[in-house]
């Protein structure tokens, strides 16, 4: 029977290393998933800055008085809540970067109207809020207004008005706001070191203008109580 040669053994051999060292083709790369905003139901992908933001967030009446709230999503940036968070009958349950889970609700029934934009339209003010899931003023994160225009029919963010913060630590809140021509008004409630937290008895004025873009920009808060 015919042995091979030590020299065509060799050579083979030099032949499987040479195979099994060489450089695969990689794979492409495949993107990563954004994160979403948790809503307790289906996840969908986290919007861009751009649409979450400044951009459109659906359709818009004619008349924003004519709007059904109930059904309109939010930016979730109030409570660190990436995306939007929309609501079902005013509640939601989100994921928010900073609280972890949190329980989220809107207010159709408290809607502000009111010309911020100067252009004879009108815009309006949503409240909403976010807590740690309890009922009790102690487990309050965060109120907010988020301030909406209408543009060829679509929803925009003018700007999220929240309170600003105080000395007391508790989340402050808010006594009312008004919209008027170029600015938003707010009347702020907040807590000082000794008040329970039912009941602060801080009060402050923060006057939101206009900027050059559009948007809102929070002035100085005037402490006035």
């Amino acid at each position: 029977m015919h042995r091979p040669s030590v020299l065509t053994c060799a050579t083979a051999l030099v032949a499987v290393l040479a195979a099994g060292c060489s450089s695969p083709t990689p794979d492409p790369k495949v993107p990563r998933a954004s994160p979403s905003s948790y809503d307790g139901e289906a996840e969908s992908p986290e919007p861009s800055p751009a649409s979450s933001d400044t951009g459109s967030l659906g359709a818009a009446t004619k008349d924003l008085r004519d709007m059904d709230w109930a059904r309109t999503a939010v930016p979730g940036g109030f409570c660190d809540v990436p995306g939007l968070i929309s609501f079902t009958s005013g509640e939601a349950t989100v994921r928010s970067d900073t609280h972890g889970t949190v329980h989220a609700e809107q207010y159709p029934d408290n809607v502000v109207y009111g010309d911020v934009l100067g252009d004879d339209g009108v815009e309006a003010a949503l409240r909403v809020g976010c807590d740690t899931g309890g009922e009790t003023a102690s487990g309050r994160l965060a109120w907010a207004f988020v301030v909406f225009a209408g543009e060829q029919g679509e929803l925009r963010l003018v700007g999220t008005v929240t309170p600003q913060k105080y000395e007391g630590g508790q989340a402050s809140g808010f006594a009312g706001v008004e919209l008027d021509s170029g600015r938003v008004i707010a009347e702020e409630t907040w807590h000082r070191p000794m008040d329970g937290t039912c009941c602060p008895s801080g009060k402050a004025v923060t006057v939101w203008r206009v900027g050059a873009d559009g948007l809102l920009v929070a002035g100085e808060p005037r402490v006035t109580g």
